[in-house]
């Protein structure tokens, strides 16, 4: 009977974790439609000003971070479509993802033992670090959907770390002893379910193109996607390892993940680019945190 009970609770608790994503606000109708058309190849920038236009407040803040110091080129940026050419589509996307979904990044991670701040931080440096990959890899991915996808990885931190407080230390125990293959199977253990399964539940909530959700739920397990996504969920995969190793994670799980040695089949990258990837990451993580995610 105490093996009955105690399943149930299981079930109970991932159930009620589960429950959790549709307390999380949708995305504005206007970040949905810039993740949508950038889930696709088929559109111009030209639609990217139609979309961002239509919302007074974005593009306030999308002339707002063009004319930041970060991005200022020594003239005033005064139309949307200048800044979208200044700053990219990503950057753009970013901005919107950045003024509806704060409370999934900005909060405080306590079952992590990560601050707040610190899962903006990483995701901003396994986005960067994506689309420097996808632009040095012979593969048929965009930049801007690789920086997206890693922005967007590890959005179920932000729902299960609190059903996670207080119990790093039985975690990380199991992991260094060879209990676990890596954190993410801690996670199932110790709760039912685990960041990727609910960020892939959340992504669902906010109707997210299927590749984005294809990395959400498979970054740390990229042989486990569809093949049409594998390039693009490889991509994230050593981007997010690369965003660990530069010394940005979300806590006490950092690097006990480990590398799918398979993305050679997937990803054409010499090991040479990586010292170059990891600079630039750090220049580029400077450079534009504070201008794009600041409120």
């Amino acid at each position: 009977m105490a093996v009955i009970t105690t399943n149930l609770q299981d079930e109970a608790l991932t159930e009620t974790i589960a429950n959790r994503v549709s307390n999380i606000p949708l995305l504005s109708h206007v970040a949905s439609q810039l993740l949508a058309i950038l889930g696709g190849s088929d559109h111009s920038m030209q639609d990217v000003v139609k979309i961002v236009e239509t919302d007074i407040s974005l593009t306030a803040q999308v002339l707002r971070v063009a004319n930041s110091a970060a991005f200022y080129r020594g003239q005033d940026v005064t139309t949307v479509s200048n800044a979208i050419l200044n700053l990219g589509e990503k950057m753009v996307t970013g901005v919107a993802l950045g003024s509806c979904a704060s409370r999934v990044f900005n909060s405080p991670l306590e079952g992590y033992e990560s601050p707040s701040g610190e899962l903006w931080n990483h995701s901003l440096r396994t986005a960067i670090a994506s689309r420097e990959i996808a632009a040095v890899t012979a593969v048929s991915v965009s930049t801007d959907i690789a920086f997206t996808a890693g922005l967007l990885h590890d959005i179920g931190k932000s729902i299960i770390s609190e059903f996670l407080i207080d119990t790093a230390d039985e975690m990380l125990s199991k992991c260094d002893n060879g209990l676990h293959d890596d954190f993410l199977a801690a996670e199932k253990e110790q709760i039912g379910t685990d960041h990727a399964m609910i960020g892939y539940k959340l992504a669902c909530h906010w109707n997210l193109p299927e590749p984005i959700s294809a990395v959400i739920l498979n970054h740390h397990h990229p042989n486990d996607a569809e093949e049409e996504y594998k390039e693009l969920v490889y991509i994230v995969h050593i981007g997010d390892i690369l965003a660990m190793m530069g010394g940005t994670g979300t806590g006490i799980d950092t690097l006990f993940y480990k590398i799918d040695e398979r993305y050679e089949e997937y990803i054409s990258m010499q090991s040479d680019s990586i010292p170059q990837i990891l600079l630039t990451v750090q220049e580029e993580f400077e450079r534009t945190k504070t201008a794009v995610f600041s409120e």
